[in-house]
């Protein structure tokens, strides 16, 4: 088993969203997702094989809860 070398980027991002710049990190997170959640969009308009398909909406569900748990977690540690 390798080791890991670099610091879990997770924890960095707790910290940014613990910490007094929570909401500026919000915002910057929120984004990354939602343009996520866009080109899941837009692949799924184009049409996708079926066994694609359900990964893919697997993924954008994923991608809907970790939005949802990104507003929380700052609403609960703000």
């Amino acid at each position: 088993m390798e080791a890991v070398k670099e610091p879990l980027r997770l924890m960095e991002i707790e910290r940014e969203l613990a910490g007094p710049d929570r909401q500026e990190a919000l915002v910057r997170y929120d984004a990354v997702l939602s343009a996520l959640d866009r080109r899941i969009e837009a692949s799924m308009k184009e049409g996708l094989p079926p066994d694609e398909y359900a990964a893919v909406a697997a993924l954008r569900e994923a991608n809907t809860l970790a939005r949802k748990i990104l507003r929380l977690s700052v609403r609960v540690g703000g």
